[in-house]
């Protein structure tokens, strides 16, 4: 299936990135490359990710954490392609993307 990043996921992408390598030298780099490994086994195996149980049964968003930075991926799984909507940090306000959904 083909993974499709929403305009509003790759900006969090982007700002993570910026952020962490203000950190520390190329810590970006390294969030970018977890990040791409995640991407991958959605990719590969989308259904083996949990469904987010906290919303109604018409929302069917699963999630997949990052091995090591506290983000994750959150995404929909539709026909022909996987919509990641998010990618948040775990201390980020739940459900703040909601508003972001595919029509599909």
């Amino acid at each position: 299936m083909r993974l499709l990043l929403l305009a509003e996921a790759e900006a969090e992408v982007e700002s993570a990135r910026q952020y962490l390598n203000l950190q520390v030298l190329d810590l970006g780099t390294r969030f970018l490359d977890d990040l791409e490994l995640t991407l991958q086994e959605i990719s590969l195996r989308p259904a083996s990710f949990p469904k987010l149980e906290t919303l109604p049964d018409d929302q069917a968003y699963q999630r997949a954490l990052l091995s090591v930075f506290r983000y994750a991926v959150i995404y929909e799984c539709l026909d022909e392609e996987i919509v990641v909507v998010a990618v948040a940090h775990s201390s980020r306000r739940p459900s703040y993307w909601l508003n972001r959904r595919n029509p599909g």
